[in-house]
């Protein structure tokens, strides 16, 4: 079974295919829908202001969005550069409030060549909650801004992983009775 429709798997063939980040930030100003490029986009029904300057003055960074192992929680960090001061000075005034807010980030396949958005629409492929923003600023010229998008298992600094028990895993995978002998002394008998 595939997850992608053979019409997506088509698209995403193509050779000019890029990626672009879609994140929903429910801040206390309101629903902010940004996209790491230029200029505003309507996917999925909803306009997304990019935040990238072609300038280059005004550009994002995205951290890999990587499956998290047990021990460690997701998250994933997102950095604006080039930001004016008004902005500098928002982000500082309204810390407290935009901590712990929900955020989702979206993905989303589009060709390059026709700016045409695959059928498959965005998705959801890191649901979280924002950080405190950090500001960075380097004399008069470099200013930078981060906000960290974190699992709900953040605060525990681990996601969810069950107990290793027979119970458990039975709970998790019904039929699987891969941990019953776990802790059990098992000798094995050859008979020739």
């Amino acid at each position: 079974m595939s997850i992608f429709s053979e019409a997506e798997i088509a698209f995403l063939r193509r050779p000019h295919i890029a990626r672009a980040w879609f994140v929903e930030l429910y801040l206390p100003d309101g629903l902010w829908r940004l996209h790491n490029g230029v200029g505003r986009k309507t996917v999925g029904g909803q306009q997304w202001r990019g935040v990238s300057d072609p300038g280059g003055r005004q550009l994002v960074s995205i951290s890999a969005v990587e499956d998290p192992r047990f021990g460690q929680a997701a998250k994933v960090d997102i950095v604006l550069s080039g930001v004016n001061a008004p902005f500098l000075r928002s982000v500082k005034d309204k810390a407290r409030q935009t901590e712990g807010v929900k955020a989702d980030l979206y993905w989303c396949a589009f060709d390059q060549e026709t700016q045409e958005v695959w059928s498959g629409g965005l998705k959801k492929l890191f649901p979280g909650y924002l950080s405190a923003p950090k500001r960075q600023s380097q004399g008069i010229g470099v200013r930078t801004v981060s906000f960290t998008v974190e699992t709900l298992w953040q605060s525990q600094n681990y996601p969810f992983g069950g107990k290793w028990s027979p119970a458990d895993q039975e709970r998790r995978f019904p039929g699987d009775k891969g941990l019953n002998f776990v802790g059990v002394k098992v000798t094995e008998t050859i008979k020739a």
